[in-house]
């Protein structure tokens, strides 16, 4: 029982302590170059039950930069969980990622990635807390830049990341988070580059927030919250600090036979 409870606490610190040491290990003698920026994320997530064990994750992220203004990023990510247990899931999946120029930092024109991922997902209650763990692994296929009217088309690229989240959900009203309840919820997300690829830049980023949540049905929520994310760019010495404002909408859907 105590090391049920204390896991997560020694986890997260060992995540928090190796997101401070590792961006130091870029070996760049150019001093660090820091981009503050204000963004804006829309996202949608569904889990799709199918059976007691199986579910389709689907999922839409819209990356605005300049808070609106201008492209980031589009995501889009699938998956099929198995639900090991009813506080277990392991997933597997497909993501494409879209990435324009944007910021004081741009990559030089259009990028594509796809992007195979597993994960392992770990709930448990402390109360009327409850945590998530996610621990994903990504296999990153970086497609050619698009050629611009001064430079030709690159080639492909490859790279291994490793991810771990932590998440506390709190509801403000009665144990547990159910329809017409709101709630809060805070995390910390740790991306680490892995692979023969990597030289600078171990340590990929850190994404730390806070939402404000409606349940407004038993299967959908509304979130709306605040993210700073850090990134370390590839050179070692380039880093990006976005400040974000997120918004979630969650909608599941069964198709099981009542």
């Amino acid at each position: 029982m105590l090391k049920h409870r204390i896991f997560p606490y020694l986890l997260t610190s060992f995540i928090c302590l190796f997101t401070q040491i590792t961006p130091s290990s870029a070996q760049t003698l150019r001093p660090q170059e820091v981009s503050p920026q204000t963004h804006a994320w829309l996202h949608y997530f569904g889990t799709h039950r199918f059976t007691k064990e199986w579910s389709l994750h689907t999922e839409v992220q819209v990356r605005r930069a300049d808070f609106l203004a201008s492209w980031q990023q589009l995501l889009l990510r699938t998956g099929i969980n198995y639900h090991l247990t009813d506080n277990v899931t392991l997933t597997a999946g497909y993501c494409y990622v879209g990435t324009h120029p944007y910021g004081t930092q741009p990559i030089r024109a259009f990028r594509p990635e796809h992007r195979p991922w597993e994960q392992v997902m770990v709930r448990h209650f402390e109360g009327n807390a409850e945590f998530q763990h996610r621990f994903r692994l990504e296999q990153r296929i970086l497609g050619d830049f698009e050629a611009t009217p001064t430079q030709p088309a690159s080639g492909a690229d490859y790279q291994n990341r490793m991810r771990y989240r932590c998440l506390f959900t709190l509801p403000l009203e009665g144990d547990r988070v159910r329809a017409n309840t709101w709630f809060v919820n805070v995390y910390d997300e740790i991306f680490i580059n892995f692979g023969e690829t990597v030289r600078y830049n171990v340590f990929d980023q850190n994404r730390i927030g806070a939402n404000l949540g409606f349940q407004f049905l038993p299967n959908a929520n509304v979130q709306l919250g605040f993210m700073n994310q850090t990134i370390q760019k590839a050179n070692g010495y380039q880093f990006e600090s976005n400040n974000t404002l997120m918004f979630f909408l969650f909608y599941n859907l069964d198709f099981r036979t009542q």
